[in-house]
């Protein structure tokens, strides 16, 4: 489970040059940042080279972590601006090819209800849906690593539920018709 004591001291090391201590920051973050950047682009390939993007922008700015900041705030933060920078490239140049096409099918029959989640709701409710739900992480984790109370992840996530299950409602419906 999450480990914020190691991860600040991991950031530590790495600002001091201890290169070993990346591989903790990775392994307590990448999943998380996984979610922050499918959020953004809906396209599991694309987020993992972007994630690879991540990390090196982790290693190089790595001096300009202070320690008042949370690091997996900090580490979104670079994943959400450099999935956001990519979706804004790639919208100058829309290509739909057949590929695509059959890409943007594949991946609703892999993650149906993360797929759907992710197209719903907003950005914070997406997060702490994934984070408490498939990631396990207790409310307090979750609290901490956004800087929200328990009792306001709590109601975000009740938020979060109560949509994806109106609309996994409204999808069945308008099946059976």
């Amino acid at each position: 489970m999450f480990n914020s004591k190691l991860l600040e001291q991991s950031m530590e090391k790495l600002k001091q040059g201890d290169v070993s201590s990346f591989d903790i920051i990775y392994k307590e973050t990448h999943r998380l940042v996984f979610y922050v950047i499918y959020q953004i682009l809906q396209n599991k390939t694309l987020c993992e080279d972007i994630m690879q993007d991540v990390y090196i922008k982790v290693y190089q700015k790595i001096s300009t972590y202070q320690n008042q900041n949370s690091p997996k705030a900090w580490i979104c933060m670079i994943a959400r601006n450099l999935a956001l920078n990519e979706l804004k490239r790639r919208e100058r140049v829309q290509i739909l090819d057949q590929d695509k096409i059959n890409e943007i099918q594949a991946k609703y029959e892999e993650t149906p209800l993360i797929d759907l989640a992710s197209k719903i709701l907003p950005e914070d409710e997406y997060l702490i849906l994934m984070m408490c739900v498939v990631e396990g992480y207790r409310r307090r984790e979750v609290a901490k690593i956004f800087n929200l109370s328990t009792s306001g992840v709590t109601w975000k996530l009740n938020q979060a539920l109560t949509k994806l299950k109106k609309e996994v409602e409204v999808q069945n419906e308008n099946q059976s018709h």
